[in-house]
């Protein structure tokens, strides 16, 4: 199947294409756009309905990535395309970015540095916390925010989690209490979002959260810029209801730097969660299995579903 790959992808990937002998599968440019069957695309494609209507015989798009936003899901599903993304690669990275910020913000990395670098020392310092001081809100319990759940149970956080789509049994396994959104955020004193971003999940943190909020919370996002409105962090940390924020992720990217950003209580990364070296070859690897699996097995992995509607 003659297969586009719309965006750089590793060295890797080539590589092993290469000493698979698949080679005139894979095109980097297209001159008959009907002869293509299978997409390979990663985070900069907005493939939409124009993007589907340019490639009228497309039997596969494969996201090379976990987030999936960027594709019209309903359209693929119209047009019988399958769907499908590489959620291993990028799980373990984006997992330790996660805890990553955690620390940084509860143990007030910045902070720390600024009153270092202005002789300030301790003077009107708040305590650091310690793990076992968070109760956490994981809101997506998947496969990084398992990870996230249990890195922070070992170190004797509260955690309980958020995810419609785990069943009775799931949460068991995972050993994770399950709660409703809106008890949740009542509960916690630190959310950190792993969700999908789908038009259920855009804004998911908003001004009607920081309302019912009953704790001032720490608050961490690596899943998607528009599942936190980024107005209503602005108005969190003015009011004292966000004790800080941490995000690898924007709504708009390249981001238009916003006030708030200059708080010591922010950390920013510029979508890096996944930016490691082990991540891209998992990346590349499981891109291809998808890819071999279906072309040569007729097996289809990591099928994405269009029903995202019931995380509220």
């Amino acid at each position: 199947m003659k297969t586009f790959v719309m965006e750089p992808m590793p060295h890797l990937f080539w590589e092993e294409i290469q000493k698979k002998g698949w080679n005139s599968y894979f095109t980097e440019s297209v001159t008959s756009n009907d002869k293509i069957e299978i997409i390979i695309i990663r985070t900069k494609t907005d493939f939409n309905k124009d993007k589907f209507t340019e490639f009228p015989n497309l039997k596969m798009l494969i996201r090379a990535g976990s987030g999936f936003d960027n594709i019209d899901i309903i359209e693929a599903k119209n047009r019988n395309v399958i769907v499908c993304n590489t959620p291993e690669a990028n799980a373990f990275s984006a997992y330790e970015h996660t805890i990553s910020f955690i620390f940084a913000l509860v143990k007030q990395h910045q902070i720390c540095k600024d009153r270092v670098l202005n002789s300030n020392w301790e003077k009107n310092f708040m305590p650091n916390w310690e793990m076992s001081d968070l109760k956490v809100l994981i809101v997506g319990v998947g496969r990084v925010g398992t990870r996230v759940a249990h890195a922070l149970q070992h170190l004797g956080a509260q955690v309980k989690g958020v995810d419609p789509y785990l069943s009775v049994e799931e949460w068991k396994q995972k050993n994770i209490e399950s709660l409703i959104y809106k008890e949740g955020i009542k509960w916690c004193n630190l959310i950190t979002y792993h969700c999908p971003l789908s038009d259920e999940t855009e804004n998911y943190f908003d001004g009607r959260v920081l309302d019912v909020l009953k704790n001032p919370i720490w608050l961490v996002n690596t899943s998607r810029g528009k599942v936190v409105n980024e107005s209503v962090v602005f108005k969190g940390l003015l009011n004292k209801k966000l004790f800080g924020f941490a995000s690898d992720v924007f709504t708009e990217e390249p981001w238009r730097v916003k006030e708030f950003a200059h708080n010591l209580n922010v950390i920013l990364s510029p979508h890096i969660g996944a930016h490691t070296n082990k991540a891209k070859n998992r990346l590349s690897l499981e891109t291809l299995q998808v890819w071999s699996d279906f072309v040569y097995k007729q097996q289809i992995n990591n099928n994405i579903n269009s029903k995202f509607t019931h995380y509220l």
